[in-house]
């Protein structure tokens, strides 16, 4: 009987407890439950840096063709160089020499371009005797149709004479021209002859020692680039962390790849490459954007509101967080530059530990509390 009544007890209990929390009504909690774990951070002093980051290959910054007959050419001008056909007689340039600007990589056989020179000077020779005559004879003559005859044949010999020292002048070059010399300082990456053999077209190719590497930036981050920013090219084939900097800019779009993702080449220019850096390597590259170098810095999760009204949450000794307003400068994702409104080491909340763990016990970290006030569990509220 007495179980019985104690039952009926509680099932009223329990009825009166359901109709209190229908009606608005809230039961207390304990202190434990209550109390919200903050996540902070001390602001201090440092640097915020915005950065971006992209990939390419590492390409010589120029490479030169040579060809005999002609002068050196960049391949991103001409993939070939070199005018009519010649008999190689030396050549002393291997593929991987490391030359200087100046060397003699190689040479061909001019016997055929000197005796050409030798009647040419001839011709030259008495171009300039007819020119000396003429000019004489228009000296010498009188009246008007004479000295118009005399004219007219000074002209012609003055005509001839820079004929023929033109043809002279284009034969020497010729033969200047098949002695190919290095344009740079460069390491040779290809030999397309050997002496005693026909030469075509383009004979040796020479590539600098300084290197770009090109890559493609994402329309969103284009607007803060520059001519001039420092970069960082990491290399893992020789993990190497080479420095750069930003030396070209595309006016337009290189490409929207299949995700229709708007981009624009950026080439850096790398400064002290090591001897081991070769063409073609894969690269990272972290361009710098902007920076504040010993300032007021705290995580970025720790701001609230939004632009020229940013407020944070400091923690009192009391373990109760103060929105206070902060003046801001540079923000990344990472962290903020505080410009008034804070102090060095003042404590300031960026979560609760309830922000780090989903429903389902995923880690989390964003920047924002979720649910309710401050102080009520599971709860945050400070959102942006």
């Amino acid at each position: 009987m007495k179980l019985k009544l104690a039952a009926i007890l509680f099932l009223v209990a329990a009825g009166g407890v359901a109709v209190f929390l229908s009606l608005g009504g809230s039961l207390p909690l304990s202190d434990a439950s209550a109390a919200t774990q903050y996540l902070t951070a001390t602001a201090a002093t440092g640097d915020v840096t915005a950065e971006v980051a992209a990939t390419g290959t590492i390409a010589s910054s120029d490479e030169y063709a040579l060809g005999f007959g002609a002068a050196p050419q960049l391949t991103s001008i001409t993939t070939s160089v070199g005018s009519g056909t010649w008999s190689v007689t030396d050549v002393d340039a291997s593929v991987g020499q490391v030359v200087t600007q100046g060397d003699v990589l190689a040479k061909a056989s001019t016997s055929d371009l000197e005796q050409q020179l030798t009647i040419q000077r001839t011709s030259l020779a008495a171009a300039k005797l007819q020119t000396k005559l003429a000019k004489s004879a228009w000296d010498s003559a009188s009246g008007t149709d004479p000295i118009r005859q005399a004219k007219a044949s000074y002209y012609n010999a003055l005509n001839s004479q820079r004929q023929a020292q033109q043809a002279v002048d284009d034969t020497k070059a010729q033969i200047k021209q098949a002695t190919l010399v290095a344009p740079i300082d460069g390491t040779i990456t290809a030999v397309n002859i050997a002496p005693g053999l026909d030469s075509t077209g383009t004979a040796i190719t020479i590539a600098s020692t300084t290197y770009d590497v090109t890559a493609d930036v994402v329309e969103d981050d284009i607007s803060s680039m520059s001519i001039g920013q420092d970069a960082t090219v990491a290399v893992g084939a020789v993990n190497a962390a080479i420095q750069g900097k930003v030396t070209a800019i595309a006016p337009v779009s290189g490409s929207s790849g299949s995700n229709s993702v708007v981009s624009y080449p950026v080439t850096v220019t790398l400064t002290g490459a090591p001897s081991d850096l070769r063409p073609g390597m894969s690269a990272d590259i972290t361009i710098v954007t902007a920076s504040a170098k010993d300032v007021l810095t705290v995580p970025s999760e720790a701001l609230r509101g939004t632009t020229g009204n940013y407020r944070v949450q400091v923690l009192g000794s009391d373990g109760a967080p103060t929105s206070t307003p902060v003046t801001v400068g540079l923000i990344t994702s990472t962290a903020a530059e505080i410009t008034s409104g804070l102090s060095t080491g003042e404590v300031v909340v960026t979560g609760t530990a309830s922000d780090r763990t989903t429903t389902s016990g995923a880690s989390t970290t964003g920047g924002r509390f979720g649910g309710g006030a401050i102080g009520v569990p599971g709860g945050g509220g400070f959102g942006r």
